[in-house]
């Protein structure tokens, strides 16, 4: 009972006082409707706590329309949330038939033709109004009741409108936005003037409040000394004065003075001021009667000039705040918060048609600031401590509204920048230092430069108007317009990008495609990729002097957010824990970085990519060769080496480059932890047989006995372990040449193109590695802690100038392994006679086509797979590998009665391979020839030479 009694005294109070006491803003009989729409918010939310009211009681329903919804039927209540009353009545007896006469047929093309009437005329006004130098300070204090008038017929015009195309059922739709009626675009013409017009005239207001006292006593100031002047005038005594005394006019001029003095602008006396000043224009009319007044040029100047200052005067005490709380009321925009989604294609299109559009949009964005009123006053005037944060989120989501509409910008100014650099790189001829007169008109091309022009100038008024408009508050965030310009440009950029790269960087090559096929398909692709990157960037580099904006920094800067985010995204391959795009640092909520479905097993581009250079550099297919620096076919031909990496460089950047070297380190750790786990499963029940050899071999400056058997029958048994062995070794040192490829190439760019910052880094690593290593002979001196963060920023400068050597690196922590080095040895003894040494490419090649390994690439994978643990585990992979070529000459020389015409081949691979390791794990000559006999090494070099 006591609930449907509050309900029926709520009811009862919104549906007879004017709560909102909104009869000042909207005094228009006409406009009841949108004066009393807070109420009719509330009462549409209250009725359901009363279904019996809407169901059954029609006396009471009929009052709620004829008073709220006669002529509107779609409303919104609380943050813009649209309802249409037909839809949200219609299982509602009552209400559903309060609602026919509004919503009938006659009545609502009779509201329809009245509105779209209503509007022409709002624009014919706002036109009028919004003239170059009509809105003067004088013209608005004059005409304010008029400008006030039309605000209101705009607002109430606008808001019809855009709640009524909301409107469901097709027949009302229809007679709303159907054929011939108000366009969308009219609406937005209508809401941007109006906007415009709110904006110019509280501005004027705000200035004129804020100076009107000064005003207010500079004038009376004025008009006073005057009249004081005109009392002393007629007193006959002021010098070169040829008037006869007049006391009756001194006295009156006088008094007059004394009058004007005795003004006040207080605000509960401004009527009684209005009007006394009144009397005296009226008393300074009469006075000019008098004979000795109107014979008097110089005293009519006087008078007139005075009562312009109590004219003004007049003006000053009409300025008031009301006036500002008026057009804040009738302003009020936050009804259309959802709805106004619907007009951003409507802005967007607007904006391309006419570039000069965008400096009216400051103002509506204004107009939209004032949905925060809705949540924020009443937090406040509770005095809870969540006003603010509630500020920041609502701000928040305007300024992403402001975003979303000025967002038509960059991307019209990048379509237009497209077609400035074609004409640029495409038909324009390139001018020649000397040019003869004859050849002046080919050169001219006036048509190509006139279009030039033309797209220049479309590009600097889209940059001028947004340039224009000034800082802007938006709730609690103040908007940069400049910034949301950069952001804009930035983001457009981005997704051009990103899209280039993502639409050109996919390849689909079969299963038995060659390395040269991929080769040429790769080349193909990045070439196409490095043109348009060149477009993109000379683009933006185009743009930067008519908006004022570096764009080579921002280019820059953008090419390495976009390279490190799908470089973040395709490392989540190899990580446990993955990132996300909300814990990316790269990603943003305002440059958004666009994400693409993942195509064949790589997540991006940058996955894609790695998977081409592995596959193009396919151990079992190529030979590495260390003199080229670069993988060529058994015929010479080469498909990958510093050629192809510059043109990486070209199309993805050097940022491009490092993220291909972080994860192809992802990719060697992963192999590496594959390994591991291959050890501790496959090789562990091989450990004693590990031993056995070992101590067989032990020590390894001695020959073992029956060497050959030894060698033979352990390979035998452990023949099972060599493939999976084989593999690891080729997968990591593939990897790590491409990584000394790609740092090779970023040292040099480095070098070249930021020599100062190369420098620097070098002595500061120095500084720091001699730091290191003085602290570690006297722990007394000082080193870098685990938290500071100096190393950790050194090491990824390093990597990003190419200054890392990927062979010097510890990829993981493990604990030693046992029998390792023998596993080692043991997989050289297998596979060295599938290796034959050639002279052309320098380097150890398979001996038949389908022998999948290459020399390089497993000396380089051994070299990796060493450096993960003590040094020692190198110097026993070499003494093993020497103890196995002296044991091997001596048995042939045993079986040859100690003449020997040529080293056997397993020897010369042998010792061939302990250079190349040696020379991978950074092992100097001297320490290789205490393990290697050096005459073998000689000798095996000069059989080398003498092929050549």
């Amino acid at each position: 009972a006591a609930l449907r009694y509050t309900v029926s005294a709520v009811l009862g109070r919104l549906l007879s006082d004017d709560v909102y006491l909104r009869a000042a803003s909207f005094p228009d009989p006409a406009h009841r409707s949108t004066r009393l729409q807070a109420q009719a918010s509330q009462l549409y939310v209250i009725l359901y706590f009363s279904p019996s009211t809407l169901r059954d009681d029609e006396r009471a329903m009929r009052e709620v329309v004829d008073r709220y919804f006669n002529d509107n039927w779609v409303i919104s209540y609380y943050m813009g949330t649209a309802v249409d009353l037909r839809s949200e009545w219609s299982s509602y007896p009552a209400a559903s038939a309060a609602l026919n006469n509004t919503l009938a047929p006659s009545n609502v093309i009779r509201q329809e033709a009245e509105n779209a009437r209503l509007l022409d005329l709002c624009l014919a006004d706002l036109g009028r109004y919004l003239q170059e130098g009509v809105l003067t300070d004088q013209y608005v204090l004059d005409n304010t009741s008029d400008i006030l008038n039309c605000v209101r017929r705009c607002n109430v015009g606008i808001r019809w409108r855009v709640m009524h195309r909301k409107a469901t059922g097709d027949k009302l739709r229809s007679a709303i936005v159907g054929e011939g009626k108000v366009t969308e675009g009219r609406v937005v013409e209508a809401l941007l003037l109006a906007s415009q017009l709110e904006m110019k005239v509280k501005a004027i207001f705000k200035r004129l409040l804020d100076a009107k006292v000064e005003k207010w006593n500079s004038c009376k100031e004025q008009a006073r000394s005057r009249m004081q002047e005109l009392s002393e005038y007629f007193t006959g005594e002021k010098a070169l004065t040829r008037v006869e005394r007049d006391e009756g006019l001194m006295t009156w001029f006088g008094g007059m003075a004394a009058e004007i003095d005795s003004l006040s602008i207080e605000d509960d006396k401004a009527t009684v001021t209005g009007r006394k000043i009144q009397h005296c224009v009226q008393a300074l009319e009469d006075v000019e009667q008098f004979d000795v007044i109107d014979t008097n040029l110089s005293i009519k100047a006087f008078l007139k000039d005075t009562r312009s200052e109590l004219l003004q005067m007049i003006r000053s005490v009409n300025i008031k705040s009301s006036v500002l709380t008026t057009l804040e009321t009738c302003a009020d925009f936050s009804y259309a918060w959802e709805v106004m989604l619907d007009y951003v294609p409507v802005l967007h299109s607007r904006v391309r048609s006419d570039p000069g559009t965008v400096v009216l949009l400051r103002a509506l964005f204004l107009k939209l600031a004032s949905i925060l009123d809705v949540p924020i006053i009443r937090i406040m005037q509770c005095g809870s401590p969540d006003a603010l944060s509630v500020a920041e989120y609502y701000s928040n989501e305007l300024v992403g509204f402001v975003r979303k509409v000025m967002a038509v910008i960059p991307v019209s100014v990048f379509k237009i920048l497209t077609n400035i650099v074609l004409i640029k790189e495409k038909r324009l001829k390139p001018l020649p230092i000397r040019l003869e007169v004859d050849l002046t008109k080919d050169y001219a091309q006036a048509d190509e430069r006139y279009e030039l022009a033309k797209l220049t100038h479309q590009v600097s008024i889209f940059t001028e108007g947004i340039l224009a408009m000034e800082k802007t508050l938006l709730g609690v965030i103040q908007v940069e317009p400049r910034a949301i310009l950069e952001d804009g440009l930035r983001s457009e950029l981005v997704r051009q990008m990103a899209t280039a790269m993502n639409g050109v960087l996919k390849w689909n090559f079969g299963d038995g495609a060659s390395p040269a096929a991929v080769q040429d398909g790769i080349v193909k692709s990045l070439t196409a990729l490095m043109n348009r990157v060149n477009g993109y960037r000379l683009a933006i580099e185009y743009i930067q002097d008519y908006c004022d904006l570096a764009g080579l920094k921002m280019w820059q800067a953008e090419l390495a957010r976009i390279t490190g985010y799908f470089t973040e995204q395709e490392s989540n391959r190899y990580l446990q824990k993955k990132i996300y795009d909300g814990q990316s640092r790269y990603q943003s909520r305002a440059i958004p970085i666009p994400r693409f479905e993942p195509v064949d097993q790589a997540n991006n581009f940058m996955g894609r990519t790695v998977s081409a250079l592995l596959r193009m550099t396919d151990a079992s297919a190529t030979i590495y060769s260390p003199e080229c620096g670069g993988w060529f076919l058994p015929n010479g031909t080469e498909v990958c080496g510093i050629s192809t990496i510059s043109l990486l460089r070209k199309s993805i950047g050097i940022p491009g480059l490092v993220g291909l070297y972080k994860l192809l380190s992802f990719r060697i750790v992963n192999e590496l932890q594959t390994f591991l786990k291959f050890y501790a499963t496959t090789v562990k029940p091989y450990a004693v047989l590990m031993e056995q050899v070992r101590d067989t071999l032990y020590p390894t400056f001695k020959n073992p006995p029956d060497p050959a058997r030894l060698y033979a029958a352990a390979t035998k048994k452990t023949e099972k372990l060599m493939l999976p062995t084989l593999i690891c070794l080729r997968r990591v040192g593939q990897c790590q040449l491409l990584l000394k490829l790609i740092a090779s190439e970023v040292h040099f760019r480095s070098k070249l193109d930021a020599n100062l910052m190369h420098n620097s880094l070098a002595n500061l690593s120095a500084s720091v590695v001699n730091d290191v290593r003085a602290h570690y002979r006297d722990p007394s001196k000082p080193q870098p802690q685990e938290s500071n963060p100096l190393l950790t920023n050194l090491s990824s400068l390093l990597v990003t100038c190419g200054m890392d050597d990927p062979f010097a690196k510890v990829y993981i922590t493990t604990d030693p392994l046992e029998g390792l080095p023998v596993l080692l040895l043991l997989f050289l003894c297998s596979y060295a006679g599938k290796f034959r040494y050639d002279s052309d490419f320098g380097t150890l090649v398979r001996s038949k086509s389908t022998y999948p390994l290459d020399g390089w690439p497993v000396s380089a994978g051994m070299s990796t797979l060493l450096r993960q643990f003590h040094p020692s585990y190198t110097s026993s992979v070499l003494a093993y590998i020497g103890q196995f070529v002296r044991t091997t000459v001596q048995g042939v020389l045993s079986e040859v009665g100690g003449k020997l015409s040529s080293l056997p081949k397993e020897v010369v691979n042998a010792v061939v391979f302990a250079s190349m390791l040696a020379e991978a794990t950074r092992v100097g000559r001297e320490e290789l020839f205490e393990h290697v006999p050096q005459f073998l090494v000689e000798t095996v070099c000069k059989l080398d030479s003498t092929k050549q």
